[in-house]
């Protein structure tokens, strides 16, 4: 994996990290304040302030150095595909015949009749005989 994209996934996990935190903290300083005990919420609520401009400082930080990688960073060139056993994976004919069966499938997910069922059966078996 890139580095670039591993910084990219780390920033975004510091940020919810950040998120959750923060919401944990306000939840907590809410059932203070419904206690009583307001001094301590609005004190709680300073650490969850501060606490969050840190991890902003951090991420903004990360994003900063992701974006110096990006820039300067040479385009991997990735090896050409394997070729497949199939040489009509990508053939008009195996396309059709792809949407036939599909077409198929998704009739016979139908509901269907007593009457249509009875008729299906009948002609299997007039078939078989």
């Amino acid at each position: 994996m890139h580095p670039v994209t591993r910084l990219g996934r780390i920033v975004q996990q510091l940020r919810s990290f950040a998120d959750l935190h923060a919401s944990e903290l306000e939840t907590m300083a809410q059932d203070l304040d419904a206690s009583g005990a307001t001094e301590l919420a609005s004190r709680l609520r300073e650490y969850r302030d501060i606490q969050r401009d840190e991890s902003s400082m951090v991420v903004t930080e990360l994003d900063d150095i992701r974006d110096d990688m990006a820039e300067t960073a040479t385009p991997v060139e990735l090896p050409p595909a394997p070729v497949t056993g199939d040489p009509a994976v990508n053939s008009p004919r195996r396309a059709k015949w792809l949407a036939e069966q599909a077409a198929e499938a998704e009739r016979l997910r139908q509901p269907v009749s007593r009457r249509d069922l009875f008729n299906r059966i009948r002609d299997t078996t007039d078939e078989t005989e």
